[in-house]
């Protein structure tokens, strides 16, 4: 996902060192220019993360506004996952012992 974003150059929206302002009364047409075109990439963002998930998980996080938090969410559901099948597959591998007179393949398996 973070691939297909960065090559639409619309991941920066996800970046939170690259903050949304507000324009002020003051400020450029360019600036003004600037904040709308976020907004627009914002709304194509939520949309393509939001597309790449199941009808399940849609229905969950389609209530999100932000895609920024969405895409914590998921970051942060996944990595939680993924700790727990890396601790499952550190414990089977520390608990594996080889035994006499049974082949290697059937251990293994």
């Amino acid at each position: 996902m973070m691939f297909l974003l960065t090559f639409l150059k619309i991941f920066y929206v996800l970046d939170i060192n690259q903050p949304a302002t507000e324009p002020k009364e003051g400020d450029t047409d360019e600036i003004k220019a600037a904040f709308v075109k976020r907004g627009e990439d914002e709304l194509l963002c939520r949309s393509h993360i939001l597309n790449a998930l199941s009808d399940c998980r849609f229905d969950s996080y389609s209530s999100i506004k932000s895609p920024l938090e969405i895409w914590n969410a998921l970051e942060h559901k996944y990595s939680n996952e993924k700790q727990g099948t890396n601790k499952f597959l550190t414990m089977k591998y520390f608990e594996f012992a080889m035994r006499d007179g049974v082949s290697i393949m059937d251990q293994v398996q």
